[in-house]
Order: C-alpha cells, then structure tokens, then sequence
C-alpha cells in the first residue's frame, strides 16, 4: 500500500479555496457593477432635475419676454397711429399757413 492516496490533500485543499475565492470575487465583482449602474443613474437623475430646472426657468424668461413684446408692438401701434394723426393735422396747419402767407 502506498501511504498517498490518489487525491493530493494539498491540491485538494487549493482547488476548494481557488473555487470559493473565484465564487466571493464574482460577487464582489456584480456588487461592485451594480453599484457602479446605481450611481450613474443616480448621477442621470440629478442631471435631468437640473435640466428640468433650466427648461422652467427658461421657458418663464421666454413667456415674458412674449408678453414685454406684444406690449411694445401694441406700443408701437399706438405710436403710428398718432403719427398719423399728427402728421395730418401738420399738413393741414401747413396748407392753412400757406394760404395766408399767399393772401
């Protein structure tokens, strides 16, 4: 009889070591990917609420920038008008200041 069985007890002992530490590393290694995915959603969503903020924000400044504009064309409007008016009137006091500078 041979004093060794057929199994080397250090090889053995490797094996079951080399399997246990490869199954805890291919855990830490998802633990480790999950946590990774986890931040960069986390990451996504802080940037989407901060763009969410910028849009608000932007289309407020854009909704009264509308509004100071129909304000000034309405302005506008009421300007031409009174220049009209007021370029007729001059006509008029023109002519009349013309006909008594001929008489």
């Amino acid at each position: 009889m041979s004093l060794y069985t057929s199994k080397n007890p250090a090889g053995v002992a490797a094996m079951e070591t080399g399997a246990i530490f490869a199954v805890l590393a291919s855990g830490a290694v998802n633990a480790h990917m999950n946590g990774l995915q986890a931040m960069r959603q986390a990451r996504e969503s802080s940037n989407s609420q901060v763009l969410r903020h910028q849009l608000g924000v932007a289309i407020d400044r854009a909704q009264s920038l509308c509004d100071v504009a129909v304000q000034q064309a309405s302005e506008i409007e009421q300007l031409k008008a009174e220049n009209a008016r007021l370029r007729a009137a001059s006509a008029t006091y023109l002519a009349a200041a013309r006909r008594r500078a001929a008489a």
